[in-house]
């Protein structure tokens, strides 16, 4: 059984290798673009559970304490303490908002999400 769902921007090439990592290193999540979750634009990665929902730094940080590998639970726990958390969340948002510029400097499928200005 899932212990939760990785909904992500499937127009984006770091999101989508993001993706493949989750897949490959944290197996008991299910993990689908934003279209399979049937919503059409996604600003940040959320993880889908039973009891609610998580979005941008705090669900990368509570996926990867789902890991069967424990320097990712490890991280995981890292990113959730309180001053690396607050920190985490800027590191995102900075991410988030240049995530093509991002994509197409590391050779990925750049983002159809529009550019910041």
């Amino acid at each position: 059984m899932s212990a939760g769902v990785v909904v992500y921007d499937g127009d984006c090439g770091i999101c989508e290798a993001s993706a493949g990592f989750i897949r490959r290193h944290i197996p008991n999540v299910e993990v689908m673009s934003h279209r399979e979750y049937g919503i059409s634009y996604l600003s940040s990665v959320w993880f889908v559970t039973f009891n609610g929902r998580h979005e941008g730094s705090i669900a990368v940080a509570t996926i990867l304490r789902l890991s069967n590998k424990k320097l990712l639970r490890i991280a995981g726990t890292f990113i959730s303490l309180p001053v690396i958390r607050i920190i985490a969340r800027m590191v995102y948002f900075v991410i988030a908002k240049n995530r093509r510029r991002i994509s197409k400097l590391f050779g990925l499928k750049a983002c159809a999400v529009p550019q910041s200005k």
